[in-house]
């Protein structure tokens, strides 16, 4: 599976579009001079193909075209694939079209309504190539992540820019970035089939397999864990069980056997009579102690209160007694006491009256019967306080009593506990000896497991051996073989320097390396441009010869710009025709273009080619190849575009759609 190119669209705001048809199977040829457009063509169809960013150069193309359209020819049929340009200010859009098509002619512009992503799209790109899924895995030691080769890793050999073809330092498309070269390196050897399409489901087995491998031998670790290597296990707990007192007197066993046969013994011992535990529970006698101490707190006071109130009452009597005998003194005077303002002893008239007798008398016997009151009440005050005392004597000796208890009881449980320690030690290696004999039971027969082990190896290793690096070397050894003998005869039919010597593709370097006895030379310390352009155009039909003979997921077509202008003097403008050059020259341009139509025809319709080219050939063959002249009027771009636009007058100075310094706009 993969696919050819059949038409590219272009349409502007009026919804006008600008087509060009291509033949599959054959050399394409757009001949014309220099500010058509032709260099455009590349971003264009790389753009189409799911480029994130949009790169077509600024000027007449863009002012004009909202949306770019590509026909594809797959083993499935026709595809269309549209995208508009991006929304203003941004420099990529997400939007697409794409869905198979029946005509040969391009829709209208309305019927190409975003119905994708560019991220679907190159899924779709991907398996329309028939890339399988695949994974590219780093050695160890390596950080970089996996990466598996998708459509965009196969633009590296469909595209060769006028700057790349002369650029005797980098080979390949895009190889510049610094992304590239590592990524080329990664994805070639798949593209190549040095690595087996059904290498990530070969990667998924070996995963699943370590995995299983991984479990049984887990399993058998925990079951050697289980026995003890060496008898331990089984020995440690004998040890223990003789120690607690189960074994008293048996000498250590000397194997497995016999130490599991001590140890089932074991399981038949059980514990004594149960000891009788101690009268009274402690719980109830902690509760009911503090249930008496709380009594006795409210009794202690009680008394404190009852004794504070004797207290207060013996003060108030002594205040009482106190004014009995002032008062008693009122018995010295006669009846003058009984006025208020005359004085009791000279009988003189007062200036501040005083109380009459008969008052202080009132006074005398009103005391006199609170001191009844108060030496009536004490006796029943000290028998209450007496009964209190006597209520919490007793208390206190209760509480004494329920203490000895619950001291005895404790007593009792430690007793108890020490009685018992012993035999839940024992319980404690009979649960720990039932376990392991329960274990040893299931694991008894590690033969199996053993089997089942050495098998999965076995798998593993199988595994490993089919993605083993050396074998896919070899492969790829091979196939780089393969590829360097075209490049050395094609090299030779094109006369190029170096070419005496045996030539190679260098994957480690992505260069082509002609090797003498002196040592290797790379392109990069090749002189003369006309090399440089020979040995990018051979290793890359090289490269493709090998992707279409395999049948490879790589689409089968290749987009070149402007080769023959390496041929032309700098005395001689580029846009001339090809008889201004001189006999060799042209012979070599001619030598050039027939190496190219015989490489393709060579591959039986398999493999297309399409030419952006200065040079109009005047052969057959190559006039044949032309599917459009850009010559005059006639460019990428139509006039009445951008004659009636103002934004592309194509006027501008320094600025056309394609020209061939780079993709540029028309003027």
């Amino acid at each position: 599976m993969s696919f050819q190119l059949m038409q590219i669209g272009l349409y502007n705001r009026k919804g006008e579009l600008r087509s060009i048809q291509f033949k599959t199977g054959a050399v394409n040829v757009i001949t014309g001079g220099s500010k058509t457009g032709k260099s455009a063509l590349i971003d264009i169809v790389d753009y189409c193909l799911g480029r994130s960013d949009y790169i077509v150069a600024h000027g007449v193309i863009r002012d004009t075209v909202v949306c770019y359209a590509l026909m594809l020819q797959t083993a499935n049929g026709k595809v269309l694939i549209a995208r508009p340009i991006p929304p203003d200010g941004q420099k990529t859009g997400t939007d697409v079209f794409f869905s198979p098509i029946a005509e040969d002619k391009l829709p209208a512009l309305t019927d190409l309504q975003a119905n994708s992503t560019v991220k679907a799209l190159v899924t779709f790109l991907t398996e329309t190539a028939g890339i399988t899924p695949n994974e590219n895995v780093p050695p160890q030691g390596q950080s970089r992540s996996p990466l598996r080769a998708t459509i965009d890793h196969t633009k590296f050999y469909l595209f060769q820019g006028q700057n790349q073809l002369s650029n005797k330092n980098l080979l390949f498309f895009r190889q510049e970035d610094s992304w590239a070269p590592q990524t080329i390196k990664d994805t070639l050897p798949y593209f190549l089939g040095a690595v087996g399409d059904d290498q990530l489901d070969r990667q998924l087995k070996l995963q699943r397999a370590r995995r299983e491998l991984k479990l049984l031998e887990r399993r058998l670790e925990d079951e050697e864990a289980i026995r003890g290597r060496d008898n331990s296990k089984g020995l440690a707990l004998f040890t223990e069980a003789r120690e607690a007192g189960i074994f008293p007197g048996v000498s250590q066993p000397s194997d497995f056997e016999m130490t599991l046969g001590e140890l089932r013994r074991a399981l038949e011992w059980r514990p004594s009579a149960a000891i009788a535990e101690p009268e009274g529970s402690l719980g109830e006698l902690t509760r009911r102690r503090d249930v008496l101490q709380e009594q006795l707190r409210q009794v202690k006071r009680e008394i404190d209160a009852a004794q504070v109130f004797a207290r207060d009452q013996d003060g108030f009597s002594r205040e009482v007694h106190e004014q009995h005998h002032r008062l008693s003194a009122i018995g010295l005077f006669g009846k003058q006491a009984d006025h208020a303002d005359m004085c009791p002893l000279c009988s003189q008239i007062l200036a501040t009256p005083v109380p009459k007798a008969d008052q202080i008398n009132a006074s005398l016997n009103h005391l006199d019967k609170q001191m009844e009151n108060v030496n009536r009440q004490r006796p029943r005050l000290d028998e209450y306080i007496s009964q209190k005392e006597s209520q919490a004597a007793e208390l206190r000796r209760q509480i004494a009593e329920t203490k000895a208890e619950v001291e005895g009881v404790i007593a009792q449980q430690e007793v108890l506990s020490t009685l018992r320690s012993v035999e839940v030690a024992q319980a404690r290696v009979i649960g720990r000896i039932s376990l392991f004999i329960d274990s040893v039971r299931e694991t008894a027969d590690s033969a199996e497991l053993r089997s089942k082990i050495d098998q999965a190896r076995d798998h593993v290793q199988e595994l490993e051996d089919g993605l083993s690096g050396e074998a896919g070397s070899e492969r790829l050894d091979a196939a780089l073989r393969i590829i360097g003998d075209h490049i050395t005869r094609w090299s030779r039919e094109l006369l190029l320097e170096h070419s005496e010597n045996p030539l190679q593709f260098d994957l480690k370097k992505l260069t082509v390396v002609s090797y003498r006895d002196s040592g290797a030379i790379p392109l990069s310390e090749m002189g003369s441009g006309e090399n440089w352009v020979g040995y990018h155009l051979t290793a890359l039909l090289a490269l493709h010869k090998w992707f279409v003979d395999k049948k490879r997921p790589v689409p089968h077509f290749l987009m070149i710009d402007q080769p023959a202008q390496y041929y032309f003097p700098a005395d001689i403008p580029k846009d001339s025709a090809i008889t201004a050059l001189n006999d060799e020259d042209r012979e070599a341009v001619r030598r050039m273009f027939q190496f190219v139509f015989n490489v393709v025809e060579s591959l039986s319709g398999h493999f297309q080619i399409i030419i952006t080219e200065h040079a109009d050939l005047q052969d057959d063959w190559y006039r044949a190849a032309v599917v459009e002249r850009w010559r005059g009027p006639k460019k990428l771009i139509p006039e009445s575009w951008y004659s009636s636009d103002p934004k592309g007058s194509g006027t501008d100075s320094g600025t056309s759609a394609g020209s061939d310094a780079g993709p540029m706009p028309i003027s």
